[in-house]
């Protein structure tokens, strides 16, 4: 549904939302992190800089922040700062001509569905992602845990 850079834009950005206030990530922290080649990381920051969604330092303790509150910023407005920002205006039977005049089957339902994806897009912060990928990452290693300790009983 979205176009490879944007879901590394949003990967991206919710790694720097759950970093504490004030802490500067460099981005081969990110890259790692995220599972992001760095050229490719490299675009996408600069772009994201561009747009004021990031702030990056130059030097030996340089690296990237959040421009604003992780609160502050939707993943909508994380998805428009990407260059093929078109998430939801393609034709979800990927036909050329699908609009108002020539609808595809699917056309209706699709139109309710897209405003609904938008809707939760335009509702869910950074901060919303970084939260759930810690809920995520805190019960992931809960089970390995409980794994380990199957095995050793």
């Amino acid at each position: 549904m979205f176009s490879r850079s944007a879901g590394y834009a949003v990967q991206a950005l919710t790694y720097l939302a759950a970093q504490p206030p004030g802490k500067l990530t460099g981005a081969r922290e990110i890259a790692g992190e995220a599972q992001i080649p760095m050229p490719f990381l490299w675009k996408i920051l600069r772009n994201l800089s561009q747009k004021k969604l990031v702030r990056s330092f130059k030097g030996v303790r340089g690296g990237y922040e959040l421009a604003r509150a992780a609160e502050k910023i939707s993943v909508t407005q994380v998805l428009a700062a990407s260059p093929d920002a078109r998430h939801t205006d393609y034709c979800v039977l990927g036909l050329d001509q699908c609009n108002e005049v020539t609808p595809c089957p699917l056309h209706e339902s699709w139109k309710t569905v897209r405003s609904q994806i938008d809707d939760l897009l335009t509702e869910t912060s950074l901060a919303d992602l970084a939260r759930n990928a810690r809920r995520r990452k805190s019960k992931s290693a809960n089970l390995r845990t409980s794994r380990k300790s199957a095995r050793r009983g």
